[in-house]
């Protein structure tokens, strides 16, 4: 029964997939647009498009293909062409980007033949070009900047005496995410007024969320108080924050009590020195001071980097020195995010050593000073947005480090920051094992030479790192020529025939393919996805299990593709595989009941049925950082704890990589060894869609 109601699904797919084969040409997708502009730009019906391209009835993405059906050319006073934009009428959600891009002229072009827009791009402008008009060598005027490549706001400022926040206030409106290459920007007097009292300027990294919680309001009230942020909150944007009409009395006392108790502790003879005491933690720390994470840290910045017993911070006044039942509670808190793998690490759990010392070191671009600033991590933000995933490594790592204490792990920790002059750096270690995870290095970056008096191991995360004289280097992260290799040597086992599928001429792992499956045939399909109906029915055995490897990473392949081989099904076994997890679209892009349907095959690094294990996480993220946490930050958890349990075993750290196969909640750790002083983590799992189970594991 359920095999022939998915034919009846498959057949009314197809059905409209041949009629939608008949008459179209191809329209590549701008920024900005929707299918209901390109409807009215080709006068004709969404609905036609959304017939003739499966998929784009949920979403359409820049720089792909659409099929249109042929109809009259579009009607009106717009004209389009090689030379001419005329009366163009700007959409919401165009920038002066896209619409440079679109048009195929410069910004500076764009705004000297349009002086309206220069100020802000707004949604009804009017837009007219003649592409065949020389462009004017820009020159700046008294109190302007014209962007050129390579600048940053910080630069700019810095440049001109004032602040990021003075030049972000006096170009509120014509700021996007990132800066453009000939854009004109205002310069303020150094002493321009940011915003009045009651008034906060928006910054880059604010979120409506995080405001409505430093504001005591709801976001519905800061958007009602503030509706030009409804759309789109902005840096450079003038919030009215004024919320004294809203404390009323109504509002109770623990309510004012828990508001304004970062400002309060503050004032100078409110707090008094405290010692921390062993196996404390962050969290149970700002739980005893009553405070939120990040007002804690405020007040206490050294936090942000490690926290050390016998180190004095500062603590209200009301909290006793003596270890007291909050922060019991507190370390038992922190401990969900330990235990639960716990069952999964039995081998490391049980063979703890909490008598003996370790080290455990990060090379990063900060030093404990930089990361412990929220200004410095800002200013070093600005100069080089790349910087911000170090961040988030480290928020990940610092609920790694608490939970590692919570297990009364003894350790060390220290920041060696990067300097790309040393070739050569020396670490004069207390402890006789230690790690140094180096996160993110690039080829471009100098990696140097570490010398140790003490065993240290280097931990590379997503760093292209390889051994230097006797230290052994682990690559923590599965590379995706790990998820490729495991998934084709799954396909070759299996007496089946394997069909490459691949939007280019020649199929981008080729070589692989065919070194572990000789046998594998290659099919092309068109920019839009769609196969030649006799090159795939010759392709397809009727006699053995036809799987498919999807070698795009394109989602209008994958759902064309996956449409024309569910016609086949009555009359083929066919099985989709894909070669690595990050050409799975979002969900919300492609609905599962395909995968399930052609039961994907699929390698991933994280275990998607581990969801427990991943929301606690989360959980705990958000309730520190306030903030849902990036990738970057589960590397940081996932790689610091692991570390800090292999280093506290009664073996050799390499011992415990040889030995012992651990899983936390993002990351399984599987090491083989590749020569003598380097491992990889090969930690994949191979999963099956089933339509009975939802998921499988294979092998």
């Amino acid at each position: 029964m359920g095999k022939f109601f998915t034919l009846i699904i498959v057949l009314i797919i197809s059905s409209q997939l041949v009629i939608a084969q008949e008459n179209y040409f191809d329209h590549t997708i701008q920024k900005g647009e929707n299918v209901y502009m390109i409807s009215r730009r080709y006068n004709v019906s969404p609905n036609a498009i959304f017939e003739l391209n499966p998929g784009s009835r949920d979403i359409i993405y820049a720089g792909r293909t659409l099929r249109i059906p042929t109809a009259n050319p579009p009607t009106g006073n717009t004209v389009i062409n090689d030379n001419q934009v005329r009366n163009y009428e700007v959409k919401r959600g165009e920038t002066k980007s896209g619409l440079s891009r679109r048009f195929g002229v410069s910004i500076t072009m764009l705004e000297q033949q349009n002086p309206h827009i220069i100020r802000m791009l707004q949604a009804g402008h009017i837009i007219n070009l003649d592409k065949t008009i020389k462009e004017e060598t820009r020159v700046a005027k008294q109190g302007e900047h014209i962007v050129i490549k390579g600048e940053t706001l910080w630069g700019i400022a810095r440049e001109n005496g004032i602040s990021v926040a003075q030049l972000e206030a006096a170009n509120a409106g014509r700021l996007s995410e990132f800066l453009q290459i000939g854009q004109t920007l205002t310069i303020p007097d150094n002493d321009y007024e940011v915003v009045n009292d009651g008034e906060y300027l928006v910054k880059r990294g604010d979120t409506k969320f995080r405001l409505a919680q430093r504001f005591n309001m709801t976001i519905a009230q800061l958007e009602e108080k503030n509706p030009h942020i409804k759309e789109l909150l902005m840096a450079g944007h003038v919030l009215d924050v004024d919320n004294s009409a809203g404390n009323s009395i109504a509002n109770t006392e623990e309510e004012t009590s828990n508001s304004d108790n970062s400002e309060r502790i503050i004032s100078e003879g409110d707090y008094k020195d405290y010692v921390i005491q062993p196996k404390e933690t962050l969290y149970g720390l700002a739980r005893k001071a009553g405070m939120t994470i990040e007002a804690f840290t405020t007040l206490n910045p050294k936090l942000l980097v490690t926290v050390n017993t016998g180190d004095i911070i500062k603590m209200p006044k009301n909290v006793t020195q003596t270890v007291e039942n909050t922060n019991v509670t507190a370390n038992n808190t922190q401990k969900t995010i330990t235990t639960t793998n716990s069952n999964r690490n039995e081998a490391l759990y049980d063979n703890l050593d909490t008598e003996t010392a370790n080290g455990i070191y990060f090379y990063t671009p900060f030093s404990s000073e930089e990361l412990s600033s929220p200004e410095e991590r800002d200013r070093m933000v600005n100069v080089n947005t790349d910087f911000q995933k170090y961040i988030d490594f480290f928020q990940g790592a610092q609920i790694a480090i608490d939970s590692a204490k919570a297990l009364d792990l003894n350790f060390d920790v220290t920041l060696i920051k990067k300097n790309i002059a040393r070739t050569q750096l020396e670490i004069e270690s207390p402890t006789k094992k230690n790690a140094i995870l180096v996160p993110f290095l690039d080829n471009a970056s100098h990696y140097p030479k570490f010398q140790s008096n003490e065993v240290i191991s280097v931990i590379g995360i997503e760093s292209n790192i390889s051994s230097k004289d006797s230290l052994k280097v682990y690559k923590s992260v599965p590379s995706e020529n790990f998820q490729k290799t495991k998934t084709l040597n799954y396909l070759a086992k299996q007496n089946a025939n394997v069909i490459v599928v691949s939007d280019l001429d020649e199929a981008r792992n080729k070589n692989l393919i065919l070194n572990t499956i000789p046998k594998a045939q290659f099919l092309k399909v068109d920019k839009a996805g769609f196969f030649d109906a006799d090159d795939l029915d010759k392709a397809l055995s009727k006699d053995q299990l036809n799987y498919i490897v999807l070698d795009s990473d394109k989602t209008i392949i994958l759902l064309n593709s996956t449409t024309a081989l569910m016609g086949k099904l009555s009359d083929h076994n066919i099985q989709l595989v894909m070669l690595k997890s990050s050409l799975l679209p979002n969900q919300s892009e492609v609905s599962d009941m395909r995968y399930r349907v052609l039961k994907l095959i699929f390698p991933a690094i994280t275990d998607p049925r581990n969801r427990k294990g991943v929301n606690d996480f989360i959980a705990n993220y958000e309730t520190i950082f306030g903030t849902k946490p990036s990738r970057f930050a589960e590397l940081g958890f996932d790689v610091t704890f692991d570390t800090l349990l292999r280093l506290s075993q009664n073996s050799s750290f390499e011992n415990t990589v040889n030995t012992v196969v651990s899983e936390h909640p993002h990351l399984k750790f599987d090491y083989q060894k590749i020569n003598d002083t380097s491992y990889s983590n090969s930690g994949i799992h191979l999963m099956q869609y089933n339509s009975n189970e939802g998921m499988i594991e294979l092998e």
